[in-house]
């Protein structure tokens, strides 16, 4: 593990060892989850919206198929996003 910083790699990405040095990061506080979430929520509902404004031309131009991007844009807004290609 030479070639790699100690202080950014504490842990050789490479090696056959799967043991992890865990790090605890302090949980945010109940609103602030809360705004983190609706903030996904309403860019989930947005990039949605934009994907049934595209055209069939161009979806197949980007190697999507119109089916799948009509099925994307029409799930709920709590859904995750799934793979267009």
């Amino acid at each position: 593990m030479s070639h790699l910083r100690r202080d950014l790699f504490p842990v050789d990405p490479f090696s056959d060892d799967p043991t992890f040095q865990s790090v605890s990061l302090p949980r945010l506080p109940l609103h602030r989850r809360l705004l983190a979430k609706l903030r996904l929520w309403r860019e989930r509902a947005r990039t949605r919206n934009a994907l049934a404004q595209v055209d069939e031309r161009s979806l197949r131009d980007a190697g999507i198929a119109p089916v799948q991007a009509a099925f994307e844009a029409n799930q709920p807004f709590w859904r995750r996003l799934g793979r267009l290609r």
